[in-house]
């Protein structure tokens, strides 16, 4: 165990377990060869997530032509790597849903947010790139900013000394000034400690300096993650930012690496809060 994860530990305690199914669900993910037989077998050991799993494949936001009423229809119309990805999604509801006092943020605040930056760096991603390439932009967009499960615990006691909600620079200024890390670090370290893959780790640690150079030069998958970063301040600009503010330069830098015209962010945010809506209406399951 590395330094600073072991530094992590000792100051907040012991970290959270990821849940057993998002777990073999994130391993599916990164399994290229695994075949239906393999998803099913992981999805049926959990009839509460087939359950949602099937509402959220007959909802809106999926536009399937017809309603599916097992997990191997929905294989066969969305595809493997798709059903795993909305799995994932769905399981991953109960981790970030909760209210984050340390932050001042609500229950179901850093769930939209997330959600937000996981259908924007899918969005961001866009033609240009191939399915797999979006749901790896999905996926990484969703747990960009699990730090700030770990960090939340040791600031509730500390509220006063964070930052009100503004710019992220001075959010995560104010994350050290009161712990000594910031909730990209930690999320980095509770990412190594799920096993998540290199490249989604990479995005949760450089999400907000993806352009520098020690960042990138180490990053698993540059573009993915310059895509999150560009994605994260653009929930932030459309209303969705989780304790923080979009800042315009830093999203200007990220869209030019990216090669996103003003045309093509503006379509993004005008897409946004509706996809948002949709998808977080289907995950809770409601019409």
């Amino acid at each position: 165990m590395e330094r600073r994860l072991r530094e992590i530990i000792e100051a907040t305690g012991e970290l959270p377990a990821l849940p057993a199914t998002t777990a073999r669900l994130l391993r599916l993910m990164d399994d290229e060869a695994a075949g239906a037989a393999q998803v099913l077998e992981v999805i049926g050991r959990d009839p509460a997530l087939t359950a949602n799993l099937l509402k959220l494949c007959n909802s809106a936001y999926c536009g399937l032509r017809r309603e599916v009423g097992a997990v191997q229809e929905a294989l066969v119309l969305l595809g493997n790597r798709t059903v795993v990805q909305l799995a994932f999604a769905t399981s991953l509801g109960d981790v970030l849903r909760g209210p984050l006092a340390g932050y001042r943020l609500e229950r179901d605040a850093l769930w939209r947010h997330s959600l937000a930056v996981a259908i924007g760096a899918a969005h961001l991603v866009g033609a240009a790139g191939d399915r797999a390439r979006r749901e790896r932009a999905f996926t990484a967009g969703l747990v960009h900013d699990i730090g700030k499960l770990v960090l939340n615990g040791p600031l509730k006691a500390k509220l006063q000394q964070l930052p009100q909600t503004g710019r992220l620079g001075a959010l995560r200024q104010g994350e050290r000034d009161v712990l000594g890390f910031d909730h990209a670090e930690a999320g980095q370290a509770l990412a190594e400690s799920w096993s998540f893959p290199p490249a989604l780790t990479d995005v949760i640690g450089g999400h907000h300096d993806p352009l520098s150079p020690c960042t990138a030069a180490g990053a698993a998958d540059e573009g993915l993650l310059v895509a999150v970063t560009a994605a994260n301040l653009t929930a932030s600009r459309a209303g969705y930012g989780a304790a923080s503010v979009c800042d315009d330069e830093s999203w200007h830098a990220a869209l030019d690496a990216l090669g996103i015209v003003p045309a093509e962010i503006q379509a993004v945010l005008v897409r946004l809060p509706g996809d948002v809506a949709a998808l977080s209406a289907a995950l809770e399951g409601r019409p």
